[in-house]
């Protein structure tokens, strides 16, 4: 017999007893927990997650920036990456100003150590063995009196103040000449030696449109030299430079100028760095000046279709989980609560999902076996619940995917200046290269020179360009060595010319570079070069750069290797290829930059035929179109996550835990009595379960009175 009551409703709601409360009690009894838990926390949160990855597309999918595309601020400005490659090219330079300041300053160390003119010989000699030394004076130290002299005259007052008791080194500019760096050793007998060396400042000749402008500051302000463009006519460069000029005293830096009007505005990008040597500061300033192109790109909202579609993919996502799953498990939680309490005055309710409909019917079951109805509830239909998490997956990948391969894939223009700027970068690299391995044959050939002694031989190894210097006799076997031991063996080859660079092996763990100097009496002066140390005068590119032999084998790298690995990509060879033709090669390929230069066509460095190439990413220099494409590459790359993640969500939470207790409550309506129904989480599905456990109980015992008031009369008793 039917006890269900004669709703004609087609979709009955059971009735709740609220005269008696017995299903509000039974809901305190079963304590449901809040965030994470819950079948609607996932879509909400999700929702939340979404809304803001939407309006990270519409403010930062703009080529403008999300402040200056709000504020209307478009003005054109230099790419923020290509302003710190500027102030990284003036670091640079003042390092190479340093390099040349003490250089003078260890030579005339070398010569004190090697006792030469303690034996009475000239300083003509000395100008023999150091052609770079325009002037060499030797002064009493006390009185500062000229005692001889070679070359240029030297300005001794210029020492005024000094400390000639130990080596220094000082700038100074003769009215109307080139900068000078006047160096200083103590001698015994209380002599001072002293020599002045011409500071390099040099710029590789510029490209294109490029225009640059370099100078030497003191910390007066005195301008001791400049080379380049003239500036002479341009009051906001000139500012920029005293600027400039005045804060390098504290560090490096740069400024940036107001871009000028035209089809292509350029700005003047002015960087600035103290030179500084292991001594400390000189009191020098590098200052530069480069006009760049200025990113002229309008503001675009190319963010605003796909935030809108995000937005309404993630509104219609939620409403259809809402819909489909929370809401019909929430009504299946109050009919599970007023069929445990005994309060159900109709059939459990029905709902599209399968996983709650299969609980339905068998609450639906139980209830009327508790009242001993014979009717059978119909056969649960519906979709499964990971059919409807899986299409609003499916559409956030779908719009994953499409933003990824439209705005994820938009090439930045790189402009012709900034190519042409990047291969004058290399250039400078390629001249400090050439620059460390020349200097260690200068200095080898000066030891030689000096005295080839265990004195010297120590001196040289104490260089960190060399990992080893030895001395082989006529045989090729070492004689005298100092540092580590030598990775080649055996005499110069026969024909190799007095002095020089070479390569020695093209295969093996680690590439050999020797400078050697033939003594005289057969044997041979050799120096090992340390390899990692060769790639410090290639970091100020700011790029991947490797040094390449003719083969296309990689010498060094900056960024680590495999020795002798040859160049992959055919772009990289024919850059390479091309510089060796005299020709300086600079493109782009694809998302970077790549340039090429020979590093040597005259002088010795031209035996080791090498060649650098660099590869710098497009995305360091902060091009507003790059940029962009970075930002919408990580818009789809955040929306897969979130993606994994709702659904992941979901699955975990809902539709596993759901899965269990529908397994659970068939077997009880199937009349499997004895295995309890335990809740795996403190929400609603957890309640569904505990409702279900409360139904077996009865089931089990078949009370007169309804299982929540047994439970409770129970309880206090």
């Amino acid at each position: 017999m039917r006890t269900c009551g004669t709703n004609p409703s087609p979709r009955p709601n059971p009735g709740v007893d609220r005269a008696g409360g017995r299903t509000e009690k039974l809901s305190d009894q079963l304590p449901e927990a809040g965030f994470p838990r819950g079948a609607g926390v996932a879509s909400a949160a999700g929702l939340a997650l979404l809304v803001l990855t939407a309006l990270f597309c519409l403010l930062g999918l703009t080529t403008a920036g999300p402040i200056a595309a709000l504020f209307d601020d478009t003005k054109p400005v230099v790419p923020s990456g290509v302003a710190t490659a500027q102030r990284r090219d003036a670091e640079a330079f003042a390092k190479t100003v340093g390099a040349s300041a003490t250089s003078a300053a260890h030579d005339l160390q070398a010569v004190a150590d090697s006792h030469m003119l303690d034996d009475g010989r000239s300083l003509g000699t000395l100008s023999a063995v150091y052609p770079s030394w325009r002037g060499i004076a030797l002064l009493e130290a006390a009185s500062r009196t000229l005692i001889d002299a070679h070359g240029e005259p030297v300005q001794a007052d210029a020492l005024a103040g000094a400390d000639l008791g130990r080596p220094t080194v000082r700038p100074y500019t003769p009215p109307g000449g080139v900068p000078l760096m006047l160096s200083t050793v103590p001698l015994p007998g209380g002599r001072v030696l002293v020599a002045s060396t011409a500071l390099k400042i040099a710029l590789p000749p510029p490209g294109g449109a490029l225009r640059q402008h370099l100078r030497l500051v003191s910390d007066d302000g005195t301008i001791l030299g400049n080379v380049g463009a003239d500036v002479s006519a341009d009051a906001e460069t000139r500012d920029l430079l005293g600027t400039a000029a005045s804060a390098a005293r504290a560090g490096s830096g740069v400024l940036t100028g107001a871009a000028a009007t035209g089809s292509v505005p350029f700005a003047a990008v002015v960087a600035y760095a103290p030179v500084t040597t292991g001594a400390g500061a000189l009191g020098l300033s590098v200052v530069t000046a480069t006009w760049l192109p200025a990113d002229t790109a309008p503001a675009r909202w190319p963010g605003l279709v796909p935030a809108l579609a995000l937005l309404v993919l993630a509104l219609a996502g939620t409403i259809l989980l809402r819909r489909g799953l929370v809401s019909p498990i929430r009504r299946l939680r109050d009919d599970a609560l007023a069929v445990a309490s005994g309060t159900a005055t109709g059939p459990v309710r029905q709902a599209g999902t399968i996983e709650v409909s299969r609980i339905a019917a068998a609450l639906e079951r139980c209830r009327l076996r508790l009242r001993d109805d014979e009717l059978e509830p119909r056969k649960p239909r519906g979709i499964p619940a990971r059919l409807l998490i899986g299409l609003v997956m499916v559409s956030l990948l779908s719009w994953s995917a499409a933003v990824f391969f439209t705005l994820g894939q938009h090439s930045a223009q790189v402009p012709a200046t900034l190519v042409t700027e990047q291969g004058l970068r290399l250039a400078r690299s390629a001249d400090a290269l050439r620059s460390a391995v020349t200097s260690g044959l200068t200095g080898l050939r000066a030891a030689a020179r000096l005295n080839a002694g265990k004195l010297m031989i120590d001196r040289l190894a104490g260089d960190p360009a060399f990992r080893s210097v030895y001395v082989l006799d006529p045989a090729g076997a070492v004689s005298q060595r100092a540092g580590k031991p030598p990775l080649r063996d055996g005499p110069l080859p026969a024909d190799s010319p007095t002095e020089g660079l070479h390569q020695h092996n093209t295969s093996g763990r680690l590439p050999v570079v020797y400078a050697h100097v033939r003594l005289g009496d057969g044997r041979a002066l050799v120096a090992e070069f340390d390899i990692t140390r060769l790639t410090q005068p290639l970091q100020s590119a700011g790029a991947r750069v490797r040094v390449v032999d003719e083969a296309d084998r990689t010498i060094v790298d900056t960024h680590g290797y495999l020795a002798f690995t040859p160049l992959a990509d055919p772009a990289l060879k024919a850059a390479a290829a091309a510089a060796r033709t005299g020709r300086p090669a600079g493109q782009v390929d694809d998302d970077t930059i790549l340039a090429a230069r020979w590093v040597a066509s005259r002088g010795p460095a031209t035996a080791l035929r090498w060649t650098v190439v660099a590869e710098q990413p497009i995305g360091a220099l902060g091009v507003a179109d790059d940029t962009l494409r970075d930002r919408a590459r990580a818009a789809a790359l955040l929306t897969v996550v979130l993606a994994v993640l709702l659904g992941g969500w979901h699955e975990l939470v809902v539709v596993r835990p759901l899965r269990r207790v529908a397994a659970a409550a068939e077997r009880v309506a199937a009349g499997e009595l004895t295995e309890t129904v335990y809740p795996q989480r403190q929400d609603e599905i957890g309640t569904v379960a505990s409702c279900v456990d409360m139904c077996r109980q009865a089931l089990v015992a078949r009370p007169p009175a309804p299982v929540a008031e047994r439970r409770l009369t129970g309880s206090r008793s």
